[in-house]
């Protein structure tokens, strides 16, 4: 429970003990997962104009944010990076709407983004994000040494999502793969948003914008 508290909400910690407790007992496999990165455009210019102090304390307003909303969404935080988020949902509990959920989860926060943006705005601070989502097959579960492990996810899959981030400057706020779109059904609309070359892959990927769907908002998860 405690280790499993630091990546998910209380509730799946408690569903895992309670109800799914072989799932903690599996090794690290591979399985279909949906991978979300999350990164603040600028930070560098912004780091270098700022105190240590002042660049923690507005990533630690920023980050508590996001995460609520990963959480209220069913999703994994699996690590910061620097001011990244990655966080995926498919593990450790299945989520057969995980797509979906990543989606609505990056919906939300772009929007919560764009807020703390206008917050920020009046301590100077110019602030943007940008969202790239895949959904794929990963190796999920505790991976690392004797010493230091923690529970992550890794391959092609969360490369590729970090990748779709790394496209989103100057092109929307928030971007998914084909297989994310294709299995999010009508939680959003998607603008297709033509293909693109990502670093380390030699066929081009297609990418999609995704904006609320009006005629889903307010149906039950």
């Amino acid at each position: 429970m405690r280790v499993f508290s630091r990546f998910v909400n209380p509730h799946v910690v408690k569903t895992l003990v309670t109800e799914q407790a072989g799932l903690l007992e599996q090794g690290a496999h591979s399985q279909q997962i949906t991978v979300l990165f999350s990164d603040i455009r600028g930070f560098t210019t912004f780091s270098e104009s700022r105190t240590p102090e002042q660049v923690v304390n507005l990533l630690n307003r920023y980050f508590s944010r996001q995460v609520a909303i990963v959480f209220k969404h069913g999703g994994t935080v699996d690590k910061f990076i620097g001011d990244a988020i990655m966080a995926f949902w498919g593990a450790p509990l299945p989520d057969e709407r995980q797509a979906e959920h990543a989606v609505l989860a990056a919906l939300e926060m772009a929007q919560v983004a764009v807020e703390f943006a206008r917050e920020v705005a009046t301590e100077g601070v110019e602030f943007d994000v940008g969202i790239g989502i895949h959904s794929g097959q990963a190796v999920v579960g505790f991976i690392g040494s004797e010493n230091k492990t923690d529970y992550t996810a890794i391959g092609d899959t969360v490369n590729l999502a970090s990748r779709i981030e790394g496209l989103t400057k100057g092109v929307a706020r928030v971007l998914v793969s084909a297989q994310t779109r294709q299995a999010c059904g009508a939680a959003a609309v998607f603008i297709d948003r033509g293909d693109f070359k990502a670093k380390g892959r030699e066929q081009a990927v297609r990418l999609f914008e995704p904006v609320p769907n009006p005629e889903a908002s307010g149906r039950a998860d």
